[in-house]
């Protein structure tokens, strides 16, 4: 940036901010050096995703585009950027106010000639069960599925009810958040996170977990495309739990998201859901094993033509105490109770949801 250089230093401080909010690394080249940068990136083996041309006050265009490096290696794409207040030509970025739209850009940025970058999956899980939430009887479900889906430290379950909903208010009294944890109430205003940003999201037993509050006084708010968009930009797995909102659960099928019905019971007649996997959860006093066949079975029948029933001891999954889901977590229960949610949602051609993320679609 060719000016003062508080002025600079302002820019570059703020331009920072946005690259680490991704997990981006950032090198900054003075103006005189811009020539000897540029040929030392035709040669580097790994070049720039994205060039940031800070514009002065008063300058109004940036750098010519540089000679294409062929086929095989095409010039990064240049972005102009300038503080709040600068007379900006059509196309710059004028930061802070437009720092979230720098954000997504860098987000959704990667080097020319890399392998795309591997999106995440997501899936909503509806309960149907007792309790408020539909899982009494199985407390530990969906900190399960998201950890036995997404891994260790790798998968991201979202409180669709909000941080007054029961697996909230269970999560936080399991694992209360840390000092430099993300706080809950302002996640709606940040940028799409990176790994850096994600790593302070509050975590319980290697699962991160997030959540919401809905702005508007609907009395049904659709699920936020922005906020799904955010945790596949960031995590490999997200699961979302909507608890007993069959609507919201439409919702989040209606994007392209797996659906996992989880019920101990036939769904009630007129709300069949169009359950991607059915999770039949038995009770702790196990049936027959003809009455199980034939309880699957009926369920399977009553929730739109799932793609398959999967079994669910809710012996495995009804303790309080994060101990409790990691000793189950581990068991052969719980690693084939992976393997066949995988294999039905690969088997019904659910694994890349279809809905657009960060503009583009993911398939």
């Amino acid at each position: 940036m060719g000016s003062a250089p508080l002025l600079s230093e302002l820019l570059c401080t703020e331009v920072a901010a946005c690259a680490a909010a991704v997990g981006h690394r950032l090198r900054v080249v003075p103006r005189p050096e811009w020539s000897a940068a540029a040929q030392a990136r035709r040669a580097d083996p790994a070049p720039p995703a994205l060039i940031l041309w800070g514009l002065a006050p008063g300058e109004t265009a940036g750098p010519e585009p540089g000679p294409d490096g062929g086929q095989d290696r095409p010039e990064p794409p240049i972005v102009a950027v300038t503080l709040d207040g600068s007379s900006a030509p059509p196309g710059a970025l004028c930061l802070p106010s437009r720092s979230q739209q720098l954000c997504r850009i860098l987000a959704r940025t990667r080097p020319a000639n890399s392998e795309p970058p591997v999106r995440g999956r997501a899936a909503v899980v509806v309960h149907d069960g007792p309790g408020a939430d539909g899982d009494e009887h199985w407390p530990g479900l969906s900190w399960a599925l998201t950890l036995l889906l997404g891994g260790p430290g790798r998968g991201l379950l979202v409180d669709a009810q909000g941080p007054q909903g029961s697996l909230s208010t269970r999560l936080r009294a399991l694992a209360p958040p840390a000092d430099r944890c993300v706080s809950w109430d302002g996640m709606q205003d940040l940028p799409v996170p990176g790994p850096a940003l994600a790593s302070h999201l509050p975590g319980a037993g290697g699962v991160r977990w997030w959540g919401w509050t809905s702005s508007k006084s609907a009395a049904r708010p659709r699920m936020d495309d922005d906020w799904v968009q955010v945790a596949v930009e960031t995590f490999p797995w997200t699961v979302v739990d909507v608890g007993k909102d069959q609507d919201r659960a439409r919702d989040g099928a209606e994007r392209g998201m797996a659906l996992l019905v989880c019920t101990d019971r036939g769904l009630p007649a007129g709300r069949q859901l169009p359950a991607d996997v059915l999770l039949q959860v038995t009770p702790r006093q196990r049936p027959s094993h003809a009455a199980r066949h034939r309880d699957a079975r009926r369920g399977s029948a009553l929730a739109g033509e799932p793609a398959g029933s999967v079994r669910v001891d809710a012996q495995d999954w009804d303790g309080t105490s994060l101990a409790s889901w990691n000793r189950s977590s581990r068991s052969g229960s719980a690693r084939r109770l992976a393997a066949e949610i995988e294999l039905r949602l690969d088997g019904a051609g659910t694994l890349e949801p279809g809905w657009p993320v960060a503009g583009r679609a993911l398939r």
